[in-house]
């Protein structure tokens, strides 16, 4: 029950709505044990003064009546109590999304998809099953219970003793073997999610399988994934199989017991016959009653279980959030500094893989290294111009642009913007400030159009609001005009799921685009152009020199022609800057720089 206390402030707001719900129940429940008491007036009318049509008639329509307003009154409880569950749900599902979306990515990067899309899906059902039909079944089984014992009681009190001591058996059973198929119907569950996961990997990577001619070793363990599926539903399909017979079986018991007594007790003129024909109506009312007891059960048991991993989620607070004494007085200009920062090695599992790999060169996980990844990083951008970072591979070039939008803060040292630390501005208008261009761009399963104009916040509003003239100059600038005639819709042709329609250079100058269509104050370029091809690498730059003029600009890059033109170039080598001047300063120098500048001179005199 202690999972199940956090829902009190999501059930509060519809305490009056499920309060009329429970008096419905309590209505249609007292209603429907009238129908086996007018029953035994008919036939013991019948055993007196024989059969009479007139009378029949008058007990049938007795019975239609009640059988009439019980079925009103259940029908308001199932609208009442189940139509609220669906808003508790709404609600429920409403708070998780919107706490998915302020919880920062070190969040992500230690949680896998799948368990979040089942805490957003299976969980929430589970909950709302336990609201809805659990509350209606609960409520109806309980007073209906009361109801009828208490009739049963006032017919004769051993028959009613003996009734309602065997009949809970049926709820030990549905318990005991609903426990077992719980187990077994989780393990079915997670192996759909195996197969759900494989298939959607599958269909993801369908170009790599197909370059590797990997289909029929696909097919085969698709299928041996698939068999393994099958046979857990066939266990699942065998307790189920034996659950139902079971409680029939101790039911027709219990019912052959009352049978051969209350017949006893009829010939011996201790019961009337239409005393033991409406025990009868209500031992069978009961039986329902008594399954749903056992399926409550069940259904709190998973319920608790759900909210306990929604609560997770509910109730965690983002390590990177917006301070209450943010400053809000003034726009952000851009002006960079890094002040002695130092990041240590407990990275988000992402920027983990993207900066060091899975592993390191022992086989060990980076996330299980310790020490510091940078140290002691010192320099300044003023308003409108460039920086270049370059360094080898796992220098820590993502990382520390991670820093200017939050997406880990320092563990020593101070990032600021116009002179301001930046974990004294709100997030959103920080993030607002910064167009960032990553080397994996990810597109949405939506038309070119809305992917390019998605960073100007609601989707519809920036479709329809932003000027031809706009999008045409981040289009022309990004190069991305140079496919557009590829398109069959143009602008308005849909992206598949990921962009993975596109070539990765089409990705990354749909993602320029965005990034200009933005007007950010700041401009990262993290490696941006790394799958586009030199001379339309040579072309977008040119084009954005034009933009970067106006706006600070951070470049990362590999390839040394794309970052010659920065104000100013950092080298960063084994956590530290090692370099630090123009191009031609570091030229002159002769170090890890002008190294690397005559290596690429040596590699394009190769290639041509």
């Amino acid at each position: 029950m202690s999972n199940l206390r956090h829902l009190i402030p999501f059930i509060a707001p519809y305490r009056i709505v499920l309060l009329g719900g429970l008096l419905c129940a309590a209505i249609g429940a007292g209603v429907s044990v009238l129908g086996p008491y007018v029953l035994r007036l008919a036939i013991d009318e019948i055993q007196i003064g024989g059969i009479v049509t007139e009378t029949l008639l008058v007990y049938g329509g007795w019975l239609l009546l009640i059988a009439g307003i019980d079925g009103v009154f259940k029908f308001g409880q199932r609208m009442l109590v189940a139509g609220t569950s669906y808003r508790i749900e709404y609600d429920l599902r409403a708070a998780l999304f919107e706490r998915f979306m302020a919880l920062d990515q070190g969040f992500y990067g230690q949680m896998h998809t799948g368990d979040l899309m089942a805490r957003a899906t299976n969980d929430l059902s589970a909950v709302r099953q336990f609201l809805g039909p659990g509350f209606n079944g609960t409520a109806t089984a309980l007073l209906t219970l009361m109801a009828a014992a208490t009739f049963m009681f006032s017919i004769n009190g051993i028959m009613a003793l003996v009734v309602l001591l065997l009949l809970p058996l049926t709820t030990l059973v549905f318990v005991l073997l609903g426990t077992r198929m719980r187990r077994v119907f989780t393990t079915v569950q997670d192996q759909f999610g195996q197969i759900s996961t494989r298939a959607q990997e599958n269909f993801s990577g369908i170009r790599t399988i197909k370059a590797y001619a990997q289909e029929e070793a696909e097919v085969g363990v698709f299928a041996e994934e698939n068999d393994h599926y099958r046979a857990l539903n066939l266990r699942y399909v065998l307790l189920s199989g034996l659950l139902w017979p079971s409680m029939a079986l101790i039911l027709g018991g219990v019912a052959a017991l009352v049978l051969l007594v209350g017949g006893q007790m009829v010939a011996q003129g201790i019961l009337t016959l239409g005393e033991l024909v409406q025990f009868n109506a209500y031992l069978g009312l009961l039986a329902f009653p008594m399954i749903i007891m056992g399926w409550m059960v069940t259904l709190y048991q998973q319920a608790a279980a759900s909210m306990g991993r929604l609560i997770e989620v509910l109730h965690r607070k983002p390590e990177i959030a917006t301070a209450p004494d943010a400053c809000t007085a003034f726009p952000i200009q851009g002006a960079i500094k890094f002040r002695n920062v130092g990041i240590c090695f407990h990275p988000t599992e992402t920027e983990a893989r993207e900066e060091h790999g899975d592993n390191d060169d022992k086989g060990t996980p980076v996330l299980h290294r310790s020490g510091w990844m940078l140290r002691h990083i010192t320099f300044h951008v003023p308003v409108g111009k460039s920086l270049a970072i370059v360094g080898a591979t796992g220098a820590g070039k993502t990382t520390l642009v991670n820093l200017l939008g939050r997406v880990r803060d320092p563990d020593e040292g101070q990032v600021l913007i116009d002179t301001v630390d930046v974990r004294q501005f709100p997030l959103t208008a920080l993030r607002r400030a910064i167009g960032y261009v990553s080397q994996e761009t990810f597109l949405f399963s939506v038309p070119l159009r809305e992917n390019v104009t998605f960073g100007l916040g609601n989707s519809n509003d920036s479709v329809t609001a932003v000027s031809d003239e706009r999008l045409d100059h981040a289009v022309t600038i990004s190069r991305l005009s140079n496919d557009l005639a590829q398109f069959p819709g143009g602008l308005d042709t849909m992206v598949g799921e990921r962009g993975v329609t596109l070539s990765g250079g089409q990705k990354q100058r749909v993602a320029v685009a965005r990034a200009i269509m933005r007007d950010p104050a700041i401009l990262i370029l993290d490696d941006a152009l790394s799958s586009v091809d030199t001379h339309t690498a040579a072309q977008i730059l040119a084009g954005l020199r034009q933009i970067m003029q106006n706006r600070t600009s951070i470049i990362i890059a590999q390839r040394i022609a794309t970052v010659k033109d920065a104000d100013q170039i950092i080298v960063l080598h084994e956590g530290r800057i090692v370099e630090h001047g123009t191009h031609h300063e570091l030229l002159r120098t002769g170090g890890r720089y002008a190294a690397m500048y005559r290596r690429e001179l040596l590699e394009a005199e190769f290639e041509g």
